[in-house]
């Protein structure tokens, strides 16, 4: 049965058949069958309701950026079907960002692309990315629901990212942005920022995206010189 969840034959939210009848299926003892269906609980695997059953659990999945590839490039390479639309082009004041503004060490107005991600959905993260206007001006915003911004950003201007440094707290989404992710102001949510240095050592692009918390999680796989970090997505 793990097997049959993992591989995805059984998917997230189907119910699962009495346990008498897998008793039946699986050629063993309701014991033994309650065991295993504890052991899948305790894994995450499935959800055991009283009375109503048991279903195949809404699984997080992890999605590996310990590289440098785009957030979109990441779920992708997980095989994980992500959704972008394209919510706003914003001309924007360096005055009106500065965190942007200095991360960028910008001296004259920024582009903001405003971007929403979706996994089978459900809302996942609100993206916001500055680039100055004038690198702003050479990329095609519109064409980002199928491309990355890093490759956009490659094809106009030859950068490549070379290094990034990204922070990640604990926020609660403002009112409108809870309600573009369709979840509450409430909601204990992940902030991540992150500003991207090209190959030159100048930095091009600084992101902020609101991770819905009880739809994402982070895992972080250690040795001794390594560290990998891992966002996943969990439906609510």
């Amino acid at each position: 049965m793990r097997e049959q969840i993992l591989s995805g034959a059984l998917k997230p939210g189907e119910q699962l058949p009495s346990q008498q009848v897998m008793a039946e299926n699986y050629n063993t003892s309701l014991m033994t069958l309650r065991q295993a269906l504890s052991g899948l609980e305790a894994d995450g695997l499935i959800v055991v309701a009283a009375g109503r059953g048991s279903y195949v659990a809404e699984r997080p999945i992890d999605v590996r950026v310990g590289n440098l590839s785009s957030f979109a490039g990441a779920m992708q390479a997980a095989g994980i079907k992500l959704t972008t639309e394209v919510l706003d082009v914003l001309q924007q004041s360096g005055h009106d960002v500065p965190e942007a503004s200095s991360a960028l060490r910008a001296t004259g107005g920024l582009v903001c692309l405003v971007r929403r991600r979706s996994v089978d959905g459900v809302p996942f993260s609100l993206q916001r990315s500055y680039l100055s206007a004038e690198l702003g001006d050479q990329i095609d915003f519109a064409a980002l629901v199928d491309d990355s911004l890093y490759r956009s950003i490659e094809a106009a201007s030859g950068w490549t990212v070379g290094s990034a440094r990204e922070a990640i707290r604990a926020v609660h989404p403002s009112k409108p942005d809870a309600a573009l992710l369709d979840t509450k102001a409430s909601q204990p949510s992940l902030l991540s920022i992150r500003t991207s240095v090209n190959q030159f050592e100048v930095p091009f692009l600084y992101d902020e995206a609101i991770l819905v918390g009880d739809r994402c999680t982070i895992a972080a796989d250690r040795t001794s010189d390594r560290l990998s970090i891992s966002y996943g997505f969990a439906d609510s």
